[in-house]
């Protein structure tokens, strides 16, 4: 999963999704230490409460960045798709003026052999 990305090449969705989810199984390890200490009679459960609370947040706000990060690689597939779209319409313009000037060179050979025939004849 380690690429090195070019300006054209963006992570596939499922590369996107899987990095997200190893981050939140890390986050998720570490509000488990947090809800055993639910089950501890002798600790204070305001700290609990508020470590929970900034657990949370924390994962809330990775959310929100991977949310974000999603959003921002699919503008750039979109315009990049939207210029492959634009590059395949000039290559094609310019493949249709290519055979046009092949078929006006084509035409122009008989009468340019002409010209050289004439040019190159006796005259009387």
């Amino acid at each position: 999963m380690d690429k090195k990305l070019t300006s054209l090449t963006l992570p596939q969705e499922y590369e996107v999704l899987l990095k997200t989810m190893l981050n939140m199984d890390g986050k998720m390890d570490q509000l488990l230490p947090l809800l055993d200490l639910l089950n501890d009679p002798d600790h204070p459960m305001s700290e609990l409460g508020q470590a929970l609370i900034e657990a949370l947040q924390r994962i809330a706000e990775d959310l929100r960045k991977a949310t974000k990060l999603r959003e921002e690689h699919r503008a750039a597939l979109n315009q990049a798709n939207e210029t492959t779209a634009a590059l395949s319409q000039m290559l094609k313009d310019i493949s249709e003026q290519l055979q046009d000037i092949r078929a006006e060179n084509r035409s122009l050979k008989p009468q340019i052999s002409e010209i050289h025939g004439l040019m190159f004849s006796p005259v009387d």
